[in-house]
């Protein structure tokens, strides 16, 4: 295997011990892929590479080379993707012709494949290649708006080994939003997969499967469609169980339902609950193993005596990053990426406590810092190029729109309220006695309980964090972006005339 590559492939491949496939052709170009998820950069572990031989050079154009290679692209769906390109020949006329291609083609000529062989870093020199080519921002492997795995994935390797090691469990992911749930099921999905376990993984977003009726059609189509017609003439509290133990007898193992944004539905059941008391059923009768992801209404029924979901799962609450893991999100892809720090302990100290160790705002924290060095041309970040994050208008706003969309009104109007009942309260630590202070002075009165309730959803929210009996804001710059942006007086009016103990 490996005679008729590349040398390049095969040393790659048999001296180094990275994973190489072959690949179909496309338009008379052999392709492979190669396993790069390692380098924790915007490279998969089946990252393309064509290989352009000496006999597709002669007689052509460097132009009709780069517009065959982007017809490859299209043919293949690979022009999102980062491709490597293996020139045996000159590569330097090729790359005037490249800048249509949105910078995903890394063009590897003769030349540079002699000097990858006769190497003594090949590692450290192709990665030299690729970030010469590609702007390091766009390979780096940070995603602030979108689900992540393999390569791009980070921080949550203990929450994968406690539903690896725990096959006979189900499992209740909880966390706020954007904290890294989809991922977390992504990830689990993608290992689970690539276990072998495609036919028994069910993936769904339940959203917007806001009843019985449409949970069950959309697990019948992803199981056995063939059965959907025999559904208009069941009654589904009788079908439905007996169709999952079949389905897991079919299988001769479990059907693993990976649940997300399980709260609609959660709504939509309450009262009779007729389908999360088939579900815990399929459970108990070891047909199924349930891996759920949600945040307020999944964390309150877990404590519910009369709710399905009482001892139903075990928790995996996802909270912020410890400081390790977000030292390994900032430094590994940084380090890849040939990017130096000066001062690295107080670079990643400053972004680690603005922050919160939230590791969406990490990313984005990281991603702003790349987008200026792209600009600048330089390699190297130190504590005064945090600067630069503070004047983005895109990350206050992203800050800002974290916190709304991880709050209510009550949690809202206790934070805006301590804010304004101390100029220096940034800086002090309050109790459950002054939290019912403050908010008695505003009008609001709440129960020992919501109390309770409103200080566990702003902990999970990173927003403020306990020391002993106390409690303390745990970002400096969200409480001044807050109150640079908006008249706090207004806010806590607003929030408490559209009703503060709504959940």
């Amino acid at each position: 295997m490996g005679k008729d590559w590349p040398s390049i492939l095969r040393l790659f491949h048999e001296e180094l011990g990275y994973t190489v496939h072959t690949a179909k052709q496309s338009l008379g170009y052999q392709l492979f892929q190669i396993d790069l998820a390692s380098w924790k950069l915007r490279l998969t572990n089946r990252t393309p590479v064509i290989w352009v031989q000496t006999k597709d050079l002669d007689g052509v154009t460097s132009q009709h080379v780069m517009e065959s290679l982007g017809d490859v692209l299209r043919e293949r769906n690979l022009t999102r993707q980062i491709v490597l390109v293996l020139i045996d020949g000159n590569a330097f006329p090729l790359f005037r012709h490249k800048t249509s291609f949105n910078y995903n083609l890394v063009l590897i000529g003769s030349e540079e494949q002699k000097n990858l062989l006769h190497s003594r870093r090949p590692t450290g020199e192709l990665l030299d290649i690729i970030s010469a080519q590609v702007p390091i921002s766009y390979l780096s492997p940070y995603e602030t708006r979108a689900p992540v795995t393999g390569s791009r994935f980070f921080g949550r390797e203990h929450e994968i080994s406690r539903i690896q090691a725990n096959p006979d469990t189900n499992h209740a992911i909880l966390g706020i939003r954007r904290i890294g749930k989809t991922s977390l099921l992504r990830e689990t999905e993608r290992i689970l997969l690539e276990q072998g376990a495609s036919a028994r993984v069910v993936y769904l977003e339940c959203s917007d499967l806001l009843s019985t009726d449409d949970y069950i059609r959309e697990v019948v189509r992803k199981l056995n469609p063939r059965e959907l017609p025999r559904l208009e003439l069941q009654k589904y509290v009788f079908f439905f169980p007996n169709f999952l133990e079949r389905m897991s007898k079919q299988y001769k193992s479990k059907i693993i339902f990976l649940l997300d944004e399980i709260d609609n539905l959660v709504i939509m059941q309450r009262g009779d609950w007729e389908l999360f008391r088939m579900l815990r059923a399929s459970s108990n009768k070891g047909a199924c193993q349930y891996i759920i992801a949600g945040f307020r209404e999944a964390m309150r029924e877990q404590y519910m005596l009369d709710s399905p979901f009482y001892n139903f799962t075990q928790e995996i609450r996802l909270n912020e990053f410890t400081r390790q893991q977000a030292r390994n999100l900032i430094v590994t892809p940084m380090e890849n990426l040939r990017v130096r720090f000066r001062n690295e302990e107080e670079v990643i100290s400053r972004i680690y406590e603005e922050t919160a160790g939230h590791p969406n705002l990490i990313q984005y924290y990281c991603l702003i810092l790349l987008r200026h060095l792209d600009q600048t041309g330089e390699r190297e970040i130190n504590p005064e190029s945090l600067i630069d994050v503070y004047s983005d208008e895109g990350f206050t706003s992203h800050l800002l729109t974290s916190f709304m969309q991880n709050t209510e009104n009550r949690e809202k109007a206790l934070i805006y309220a301590l804010l304004l009942s101390d100029h220096d309260a940034t800086k002090k630590g309050f109790g459950q006695e002054k939290i019912d202070e403050v908010l008695k002075g505003r009008g609001i009165s709440l129960t020992q309980k919501g109390i309770d309730e409103v200080c566990n959803v702003l902990t999970l929210a990173g927003v403020i964090h306990r020391k002993g009996k106390e409690f303390f804001f745990t970002s400096p710059v969200f409480t001044k972006v807050l109150q640079q942006t908006y008249d706090l007086e207004y806010l806590f009016r607003k929030v408490k005339d559209e009703g503060y103990d709504r959940i």
